[in-house]
């Protein structure tokens, strides 16, 4: 009878087994946004490439991506290409493909540890063709990569064996070469004596003259240099200090939740990026080239940890960055009672009622209920 029990229980176990293993969804997955303007550089050499794909069906395998499937897999990074203004509108969508074609052929990369990054090419007058070379997928994996046959090593080892079979052929030839330079040698001594005093004479003086002037220039260059160094240590000195760390804060209700929300809702946020952007008469006439994308990471008390802010018009990133400086804490995300840390990402995109950047696809992670709602903190949590 206890044998029967101790089936029963291994069994049962063991059909929960996958469920720990289960690859995660594209919802899961946090990632981290950055960009570049030139092509993009491997850090590194342990890695393996694959060419991102957009669609549905997977990736093209290739043998090193099959040979790390077993490794750790530090890191994974996405690096798209974004040639023009309209791009943006539809990163988000293609870069879900992207990775959800990844998950498909290889959700042996997806693992606990795993860190996840989008990486955008974008420039406007970038060099397109340099972009399409490197864009893809970069696995990165801890330790040395396996080593894997490729057919392309295979073809290049008769040229290499060609290569020595020429050069052993052209041996003779060039013992042959060196037997006669000895006649033609001593011409060539006669033409050396005749030169060198002609040389000297002609060498003037006031060529010295002007090298030696030129040197305190260099030295007076040098000078303020030296001054600058203990304002840049100071500089360095100065982020050593951190900030105190933010505390779970629980509500009355253990059910209770609320998404991160800044200040009263949607509207205050309207009202913020509209008050603090100020757009100029060309940039409204751009209208739906108009585009940013902001990603804003939240605390536990809802203060600002990170801003990434990307778009093609570099001075709305800047003015968008800057605005992001002054905003204040937001409502912190409130799940089963307690506050958690949150990431909001939309779009600013131009408003022609209010001539304004207006907040538009709002995404939040993690995900609320419909049922919660903007809530001040005394409505949550009571008055202290």
């Amino acid at each position: 009878m206890k044998a029967h029990i101790h089936i029963f229980l291994i069994v049962f176990l063991a059909s929960f087994m996958p469920t720990y293993a289960q690859t995660p969804t594209f919802e899961e997955l946090d990632f981290e946004i950055d960009s570049v303007k030139t092509a993009y550089k491997a850090v590194g050499k342990n890695y393996a490439f694959i060419r991102s794909k957009k669609g549905t069906g997977g990736v093209n395998k290739n043998p090193l991506a099959d040979a790390i499937v077993s490794a750790e897999v530090t890191e994974i990074v996405l690096v798209f290409s974004e040639t023009e203004s309209s791009d943006l509108a539809v990163r988000e969508q293609e870069n879900q493909e992207r990775w959800e074609n990844l998950l498909r052929t290889y959700p042996e990369y997806f693992q606990y540890s795993t860190s996840y990054k989008n990486l955008c090419q974008c420039n406007t007058k970038g060099d397109a063709e340099a972009f399409k070379k490197v864009q893809g997928f970069y696995i990165y994996i801890e330790g040395a990569l396996p080593k894997v046959a490729l057919p392309v090593e295979e073809e290049s080892a008769p040229v290499a064996k060609t290569v020595k079979a020429e050069e052993k052929a052209a041996a003779p030839a060039k013992e042959a070469v060196a037997e006669k330079p000895m006649e033609k040698a001593a011409p060539a001594k006669e033409s050396v004596k005749e030169t060198p005093k002609a040389a000297v004479k002609e060498t003037p003086k006031e060529t010295v003259k002007e090298t030696v002037k030129e040197t305190p220039v260099v030295a007076a260059v040098e000078q303020p240099v030296e001054e600058n160094e203990p304002a840049e240590e100071e500089v360095k000195a100065a982020p050593k200090k951190k900030p105190a760390v933010a505390k779970i804060r629980r509500a009355k209700d253990p059910k209770a939740c609320r998404p991160p929300c800044y200040q009263s809702g949607d509207e205050d946020l309207n009202a913020f990026f509209k008050d603090q952007i100020t757009l100029t008469k060309k940039q409204k006439r751009q209208g739906k080239n108009l585009i940013c994308n902001v990603r804003i990471q939240l605390n536990l008390d809802g203060t600002i940890k990170k801003t990434f802010v990307m778009g093609q018009d570099e001075v709305l990133n800047q003015q968008v960055t800057g605005a992001l400086t002054a905003m204040n804490p937001w409502n912190a995300a409130v799940k089963a009672g307690a506050t958690v840390k949150s990431e909001v990402k939309f779009n600013l995109k131009f408003d022609k009622e209010t001539k304004s950047l207006k907040p538009a696809d709002m995404l939040i992670n993690p995900r609320p209920s419909p049922k919660c709602k903007c809530m001040s903190d005394d409505e949550i949590f009571g008055s202290d």
